[in-house]
């Protein structure tokens, strides 16, 4: 029975990078021997993250990663891709169900680079990878960018497919608006910052809160916050001071470390972020809308812009204070009806026909880059080669 390798290493993952592996899991394990690795970045042991999957979980150093040969591995991180071998075929899944206006111009390029296939669950994801990609391999070729830290040991110049699939980690798809039992008078809103260093200067939720508050108390006195920073951000001192400061505020609670993003969901009337794809991922567990704020920066950056393009008109998008005060007011008059239909024009919009991330596994295995997933390939020079 052929083996398939599957990697968490996430640093501080935990329970929301590890379950990404689930859907690969499920789909393959009773057809090839699947062995799961994961290394002690991940802040799960050994029997949590059992638990999790229901299956059997190997606690291993990086160099077994490093050692495997002539094997098919996907894996849940993308920095691991650089560890493997040139022999093996790698998977990376990227995280999330839609694309990230970050201020990396090649959108994290320099990682997915060294992987064989690379899946997004979203098409403004696909999008953004494959100009990523496009844009860094002849950067990369001129020795414009260079390998971010230390050695790798695999080429990341290589062919590399972009496969986009319905998302890994959305419950069903609504057929129609959910009926609200929040109370009036109640109204919560979350502020979901992402991980420090992906916003361009002066773009990030942190940089920014004293203007979201204060744009929406202006227009909702009783609404009341809870601040949800990036796990992996948990242990800076600067958030640590800030969260400490917060605090003081009866209106305001910071959300506990181990708290599921479904729960902190379902406490919330909307959610503010500035690039974090759990906005999106708020709105297909509950069919609430997200404001994305967006504050325009001195420097155009080509992720940016291109993302900016791409949600337009799709999702709610503030560019400075008074286009937040706009969207928070009007979010509290909007009935679910309303929202629903901002939420279908969504979900059609990225996920319509896309095929389930179980069959695209199964076929990947068989016949990788032949795999009638692979519609495209971006070789060694950033070209395009699409199949006929």
């Amino acid at each position: 029975m052929k083996n398939v390798y599957l990697i968490s290493n996430v640093t501080r993952g935990g329970k929301t990078y590890l379950e990404y592996l689930i859907p690969a899991l499920n789909a393959l394990r009773h057809t090839y021997n699947c062995i799961v690795l994961q290394t002690d970045k991940t802040g799960l042991s050994r029997q949590e993250a059992e638990e999790i999957l229901d299956y059997p979980v190997e606690q291993v150093e990086v160099e077994v990663i490093a050692n495997l040969a002539s094997q098919v591995v996907i894996s849940n991180d993308a920095w691991i891709g650089r560890l493997l071998d040139d022999s093996n075929f790698g998977i990376f899944m990227t995280h999330g169900n839609v694309g990230m206006p970050t201020k990396d111009k090649y959108y994290y390029a320099e990682l997915t680079s060294y992987w064989d296939v690379v899946i997004s669950s979203s098409r403004s994801g696909f999008d953004l990878i494959r100009s990523g990609l496009q844009r860094y391999r002849p950067d990369r070729k001129a020795l414009k960018s260079l390998i971010a830290d230390g050695i790798a040991l695999r080429a990341d110049l290589r062919k590399t497919s972009p496969v986009a699939t319905l998302p890994i980690k959305v419950p069903r798809f609504f057929e129609s608006a959910p009926v609200s039992d929040k109370a009036s008078d109640d109204y919560v809103v979350g502020l979901l910052p992402t991980q420090l260093g992906i916003c361009p200067s002066g773009a990030s939720l942190y940089e920014n809160l004293q203007t979201v508050i204060n744009a929406v108390k202006s227009q909702l006195p009783h609404a009341r916050f809870i601040l949800r920073p990036y796990m992996a951000d948990l242990q800076h001192s600067t958030l640590k001071d800030l969260c400490s400061q917060l605090s003081a505020y009866d209106w305001i609670t910071i959300d506990t470390a181990g708290t599921s993003s479904t729960v902190f969901y379902q406490q919330c009337d909307t959610i503010i972020t500035d690039a974090s794809t759990g906005g999106v991922s708020f709105m297909l567990n509950t069919c609430k809308l997200p404001i994305y704020y967006v504050p325009t920066t001195e420097e155009s950056n080509p992720t940016v812009d291109v993302w900016l393009q791409q949600m337009n008109n799709l999702l709610p998008i503030a560019k400075n204070g008074d286009e937040l005060k706009e969207l928070a007011l009007g979010f509290s008059l909007m009935s679910p009806e309303d929202c629903y239909f901002i939420y279908k024009k969504f979900y059609e919009t990225q996920y319509n026909n896309l095929p389930l991330p179980q069959d695209v596994f199964h076929d990947l295995i068989e016949n990788r880059h032949d795999s009638m997933f692979c519609q495209l390939t971006i070789d060694s020079f950033g070209n395009i080669n699409e199949r006929d």
